[in-house]
C-alpha cells in the first residue's frame, strides 16, 4: 500500500511541477521498453491485437521507434510550450495506427491523416516566413498521387473483395500490373521516402520546420513511407520484380548526385536534410533488389537514421540557439566555445556514414552486399556514394568544430537535459550492435 501511496505523490508532483511533459515522456519511454520483451518471444512475434490490428516484425521496431523519437520531441519542450503536447499525442497515435494496421483502406487513411498535424508543426511553429512556401511543397507533393493510390485501392477491393493484407498476399498474385499502376500506388510512398527527382520538399521542410518538427519528419516521417513499400511489395511481389529496376537505376544516379550536393550546402540543416535524401535512396536500391537479406538491411537502416538524423538535426539546433545562426562559416570554432558538445557532434557525424561498431555500419554493409550480388556494376556508384557520404560527413564536423571563431563572446556550456537527449540518441545506436539478433 505504501509503494502506490508513494506512486501517487511522485506523479501528482511531476504533473504539477512539469505540468505533464515528464510526466508524458517517461510513461512513452516505459512502454517502449515494455514491447521490447515481445522479442522473448521470436516464434511468436505476430501478435494479433483485434481483427484490423496486429504488430508483425516489420512494424513492432518502427512503434518503438515511433514512441522513443515522440519522447524526445516532448523532452525539447519548454514548460511554456506544454499545449504543443495535443499535436504530439495526436501524431503518436496516428503512427501507432499505420505501423500497425493489417486493413489497406486504414493503412491509406492513417498514412494521409499523419500528414495534417506535420503540416501545422511546419506553419505554425517554424520561425521563418518561408515556412508558407515549405508546407506547401509538403502537402502538394503528398497529395499530388494520393488521390490515384485510392482509386487504384478500391480497384484493387473489386478484384479481391478484401482489404487484408493477409488475404491479398494471396488473391492479388494475378492482378493485372502494368507499369502506370506500379507508378500510381507506389508513387505516394515513393514521395514520401522521399525519392529523387521528389526530394525538394523534404530540405524546405526541415529547413522551415521547428526542432522537434525536423526529428518527427527525420525520424519516423520518412519511414512511413518504406514501411508502406514493405507491405505493398509482399502483396505484389511479382510486378516489384518486373518494374523495379526502373526507380532502382533512378535512385542509384540520384543518390550519388544528392550526396555530390551536400558538399556544397552552406547551411547545417539543409546539409542534414540531403544527407537523408542519401540514405533513403539506398535503402530504396536495397528494397527493390527483393532479396530477404535487402529487406533485412533496409529494415536496420530505418531505425539507426531515424535515431542518428533525429540526433544532428538537435544538435543543429543547439548551436543555432546559441549562435542565431545555421551557416557554416558562422558557427566555426565551436571546439573553443562547446567543448561539452564536441563529442556527440563527433560521434554523430561519424556514425552518419557508418562508421564501424554503430548499427548503421551493419546495415550498410548487407546494403551494399545486396546491392552488388543484385548487379555488380552498381560498385561504381557505390564506392562514389560511400566516398562522398563520408566526405561530407567529416566537412561537417571540421568545418563546424575547428577553425577561427567569428563570435565574440562566450556560451554557456550545455545544459543537463541537452546532453540527456543526446545520450538518449546515441544510446541505442551502439546497444543495437551488441544484440544483433533482435533483427534477424
Amino acid at each position: 500500500m505504501m509503494k502506490i501511496f508513494f506512486i501517487i505523490i511522485f506523479l501528482m508532483i511531476m504533473l504539477v511541477k512539469n505540468k505533464m511533459l515528464m510526466f508524458y515522456y517517461n510513461l512513452n519511454y516505459l512502454i517502449s521498453f515494455m514491447m521490447m520483451f515481445l522479442y522473448l518471444f521470436k516464434d511468436m512475434i505476430w501478435v494479433n491485437i483485434s481483427f484490423y490490428f496486429s504488430m508483425s516484425y516489420y512494424s513492432i521496431m518502427l512503434i518503438i521507434l515511433s514512441m522513443w523519437i515522440l519522447s524526445l520531441m516532448m523532452m525539447c519542450l519548454d514548460k511554456l510550450e506544454s499545449y504543443k503536447m495535443i499535436i504530439f499525442m495526436i501524431l503518436l497515435f496516428m503512427l501507432i495506427f499505420f505501423f500497425s494496421t493489417m486493413d489497406l483502406l486504414l493503412f491509406y487513411f492513417s498514412f494521409e491523416v499523419s500528414l495534417i498535424p506535420t503540416f501545422f508543426l511546419i506553419l505554425f511553429w517554424g520561425s521563418n516566413p518561408e515556412r508558407v512556401n515549405a508546407a506547401y511543397y509538403l502537402l502538394m507533393y503528398m497529395l499530388m498521387f494520393s488521390f490515384p493510390l485510392l482509386v487504384y485501392i478500391m480497384d484493387m477491393y473489386v478484384y479481391g473483395m478484401t482489404f487484408s493484407f493477409n488475404l491479398m498476399i494471396i488473391i492479388m498474385k494475378n492482378y493485372l500490373f502494368s507499369l502506370w499502376t506500379f507508378m500510381m500506388v507506389y508513387m505516394a510512398f515513393f514521395i514520401k521516402m522521399p525519392i529523387y527527382l521528389f526530394h525538394i520538399w523534404l530540405p524546405k521542410a526541415h529547413v522551415e520546420a521547428p526542432v522537434y518538427g525536423s526529428m518527427i519528419l527525420a525520424g519516423i516521417l520518412l519511414k512511413m513511407g518504406s514501411y508502406g513499400l514493405l507491405r505493398l511489395m509482399e502483396i505484389f511481389i511479382n510486378s516489384s520484380y518486373t518494374y523495379g529496376y526502373i526507380i532502382f537505376s533512378v535512385s542509384m544516379v540520384g543518390g550519388l548526385l544528392v550526396s555530390m550536393m551536400c558538399l556544397i550546402q552552406i547551411d547545417m540543416k539543409s546539409l542534414v536534410a540531403y544527407s537523408s535524401v542519401v540514405h533513403m535512396n539506398m535503402m530504396l536500391c536495397s528494397l527493390l533488389t527483393m532479396c530477404k537479406l535487402g529487406f533485412l538491411s533496409s529494415y536496420i537502416m530505418m531505425v539507426s537514421h531515424g535515431l542518428c538524423s533525429s540526433g544532428l538535426f538537435y544538435m543543429v539546433n543547439l548551436y543555432y540557439k546559441r549562435t542565431h545562426s545555421r551557416l557554416l562559416f558562422l558557427n566555426k570554432g565551436m571546439l573553443s566555445l562547446l567543448p561539452s558538445l564536441g563529442l556527440w557532434w563527433f560521434l554523430l557525424c561519424v556514425i552518419n556514414f557508418s562508421f564501424p561498431f554503430s548499427i548503421n555500419f551493419f546495415s550498410e554493409v548487407m546494403m551494399l552486399g545486396t546491392i552488388m550480388n543484385w548487379e555488380i556494376s552498381m560498385m561504381f556508384y557505390l564506392v562514389l556514394i560511400c566516398f562522398f557520404s563520408s566526405a561530407y560527413s567529416l566537412y561537417l564536423f571540421s568545418y563546424v568544430q575547428h577553425g577561427s571563431y567569428f563570435m565574440e563572446n562566450k556560451f554557456l556550456g550545455s545544459l543537463l537535459k541537452e546532453n540527456l537527449i543526446l545520450i538518449l540518441h546515441i544510446y541505442p545506436l551502439f546497444v543495437f550492435v551488441m544484440n544483433m539478433v533482435l533483427f534477424l
